[in-house]
């Protein structure tokens, strides 16, 4: 029960050996006992992580949630920033860079995540944001003022 699998874009082939014959359920081999299989799905390296994009028209079940723990975590951080203002905790993003050792830039731009649309943060949270968006999405050009604009760059079902 051994198998090769070699994978290139789009499609996987397999080259079974000693698991099927020609009879098995109707399956039929090609003389070189190779199965071409066709998915369609797209594999992206985002974030140094392999991802599986699934194609548009496909909808992701309950059970198919993917949490972002780095986009959820600066989601959190952002907040927690914007309570420690408000509260007079501290009075500038460059006092919070200092006290948490990093630079002015990131904190800004992890702070801009307060601006988000509701929905995409419900959505992030919940783990049903588009599989492709990562943080560096949002975070590398300005964020949108209206959230409708928000939900449509970065691939989120129109509401």
């Amino acid at each position: 029960m051994d198998f090769t699998h070699y994978q290139t874009n789009s499609q996987i082939d397999m080259k079974w050996q000693n698991m099927i014959t020609e009879s098995d359920k109707g399956i039929s081999i090609a003389n070189d006992e190779t199965i071409s299989i066709f998915i369609p799905m797209e594999i992206k390296k985002r974030g140094g992580t392999a991802m599986i994009i699934m194609p548009k028209n496909v909808n992701l079940e309950e059970g198919q949630k993917c949490f972002d723990d780095t986009m959820i975590k600066s989601i959190a951080r952002a907040y927690k920033w914007k309570i420690m203002i408000d509260k007079e905790e501290v009075d500038s993003l460059a006092d919070i860079a200092r006290r948490e050792n990093l630079s002015t830039g990131f904190v800004s731009k992890i702070f801009n995540l307060n601006f988000l649309a509701p929905k995409v943060v419900e959505r992030i949270l919940s783990g049903t944001q588009p599989r492709s968006l990562k943080l560096q999405d949002i975070v590398t050009n300005e964020i949108p003022d209206l959230w409708q604009e928000q939900l449509e760059n970065w691939g989120f079902e129109k509401s």
